[in-house]
């Protein structure tokens, strides 16, 4: 159903998640994210609420792996789901149910801290193609992000077309500790949210 790539990037202080779905508005509930502690995609049978219980317990627990273990403990059925989890201290965990759509799985990165986790897709090219794409180009987060959900759809996308899209990016901002969001971007539907996506986002740093 969606495709997430999630990444740390210690140099800029950032965090941030980008994210593509057959469904609508992708954007409202699978992307979590808060500075100084970490990103959250929540996906496939999507249980939004296990983000912000993510998030919670990484402030708590000394591991990122700690934090998703005790979110899913809240869950009625695990297996429906798949989390990924980056947190600020370059720790990854990812759960990947056993009933979520197939195609489905995860990749993480052996060269930073990130994670691509996809299900209902067309195959593990997608995790592929976003992973290559994020490692293999230079610049801000977000716009290494974005070029790692353009790979993705390239290679194939979600099986039933890609439909919404959503970037999020936080850290350090000039009204800390009560808004820490760099870039909040959504397309709720559209024929090629991707696209649309990176027009807008072009469209907010020309307003900056």
């Amino acid at each position: 159903m969606t495709y997430s790539i999630l990444a740390f990037d210690p140099l800029l202080g950032q965090a941030g998640v980008a994210v593509v779905s057959g469904s609508i508005a992708v954007g409202s509930r699978v992307p979590w994210g808060r500075h100084g502690v970490g990103v959250v995609a929540t996906q496939a049978y999507t249980n939004p609420a296990l983000g912000p219980l993510v998030l919670e317990y990484l402030v708590k627990l000394s591991s990122a792996e700690e934090a998703l273990e005790a979110a899913l403990r809240h869950d009625p059925s695990p297996a429906h789901r798949q989390v990924a989890v980056v947190d600020y201290r370059g720790g990854v965990a990812v759960h990947d149910g056993d009933w979520c759509p197939s195609w489905h799985g995860y990749l993480v990165s052996s060269r930073e801290p990130a994670v691509c986790i996809a299900n209902l897709v067309t195959g593990p090219e997608v995790c592929e193609a976003a992973m290559e794409r994020l490692e293999g180009v230079r610049g801000t987060l977000a716009e290494r992000l974005l070029e790692a959900i353009a790979a993705a759809h390239a290679a194939g996308g979600d099986r039933r077309g890609d439909r919404s899209a959503a970037l999020l990016v936080v850290g350090q901002t000039e009204y800390a500790p009560y808004y820490d969001r760099i870039i909040d971007l959504r397309v709720d539907y559209a024929q090629d949210p991707v696209q649309e996506l990176r027009r807008l986002y072009h469209r907010y740093l020309e307003g900056l």
